[in-house]
């Protein structure tokens, strides 16, 4: 079966899934972890005219990952606490630094619209793609702390009494604990709004068995971001080039290999100076077509080859996530609609939102 518009989605249809936030830039990159490729790899490069469509993916956030791939946890530092006067300062207590654990849950709905436009004429044998894309989501976040309070070291084994350490100990505690859910729910709550835009570019070439596409993304920041007030829509006050390039080989009518390579390039936020590091990601799709369509395995590895700078609170922060996921194509007969059903799942993650997807795609030519 003839799927003619769905090739559209490999370039426009990149966007970022947006997800609840976190200090740092949030973890995540702007692209769309839940994979770009899927039936299309089938799709024939001979339409021109206008093309729209439609993603839709719910993502089922299951937790924040650290450096060691497991619950980010975060170091609190050192202190004393004040004792009422007329005590002196060197019968204060002190405290040691501390490791705090986050456990994060949540979910996002995000629909991507994007609309685009394939020149007729051939450019060097090929086609040319234009287009612009825009996120609008809903997301809701939970962030909770776990960890023990840390215990006072007294610089007097007598002074206080007793009594006294312990009512100082306990009253430490609960202004602990406390300060720490305060910080927590702050991170958490609802929020609804317009992602990021993207605007895109690119050319398409078929030769025989084989298909080739160049192209980039310009990543804006045009969703609501606050570097004090989260969660946020927005990944923040800076830009992101994204150029990719994708080969697919087609060896039979009825079998396709494809893949992706996805280079990110980040400017600095210039609402708190923070860069985030730039990135490269590769994906991978192998497709059988059935009588329905297009049925097959997709995969995608992004990682973060350079260091946050300026990320004060969680140091380089280099972001590596993987996804293993399935997908399932049909065209509907009577409005001629590509439809596109797939699901992944991240199989491990390092300083990276760990996520299953679900997403629904629709593309229709004007």
């Amino acid at each position: 079966m003839p799927l003619k518009c769905s090739y559209f989605l490999n370039l426009l249809l990149a966007a970022s899934c947006i997800s609840p936030a976190l200090a740092a830039e949030d973890f995540r990159v702007r692209y769309n972890v839940a994979g770009t490729l899927g039936g299309d790899i089938f799709a024939p490069q001979n339409v021109s005219g206008w093309i729209g469509a439609v993603a839709y993916t719910y993502i089922d956030g299951r937790k924040l990952t650290g450096d060691d791939g497991r619950n980010l946890s975060l170091t609190t530092p050192a202190g004393t606490v004040p004792l009422p006067a007329p005590a002196p300062t060197a019968l204060y207590p002190a405290y040691a630094v501390n490791q705090v654990a986050l456990r994060t849950s949540g979910h996002a709905n995000v629909a991507a619209l994007a609309l685009g436009y394939i020149t007729e004429e051939l450019y060097g044998g090929g086609q040319i793609i234009v287009g612009a894309l825009l996120p609008i989501a809903q997301s809701a976040s939970d962030v909770l702390v776990i960890t023990a309070s840390p215990t006072l070291n007294w610089p007097h084994p007598a002074q206080p009494n007793d009594a006294t350490k312990a009512v100082v100990q306990s009253g430490f505690d609960s202004a602990y604990q406390s300060d720490l859910a305060t910080q927590a729910a702050a991170e958490s709550g609802h929020i609804t709004g317009i992602g990021d835009m993207e605007l895109a570019a690119g050319w398409m070439l078929q030769e025989g068995p084989w298909k080739f596409r160049a192209g980039a993304a310009l990543v804006l920041p045009t969703g609501r971001y606050s570097a004090t007030s989260r969660p946020n829509i927005g990944f923040g006050n800076y830009y992101t080039l994204r150029p990719e390039f994708q080969a697919t080989y087609l060896p039979s009518a009825k079998i396709a290999l494809s893949g992706k390579l996805i280079l990110g390039f980040n400017t600095r936020n210039n609402d708190k100076q923070l860069k985030s590091g730039d990135w490269f990601g590769l994906e991978a799709a192998a497709g059988y077509m059935t009588p329905l369509g297009p049925v097959g395995l997709h995969g995608v590895h992004v990682r973060q080859y350079q260091d946050d700078e300026n990320n004060l609170m969680f140091g380089s922060s280099r972001l590596l996530l993987n996804g293993l996921g399935v997908f399932f194509t049909t065209k509907l007969p009577v409005i001629d609609t590509i439809v596109t059903l797939q699901y992944m799942v991240t199989t491990s993650s390092r300083n990276a939102r760990h996520s299953n997807f679900s997403q629904l795609r629709i593309v229709q030519q004007f």
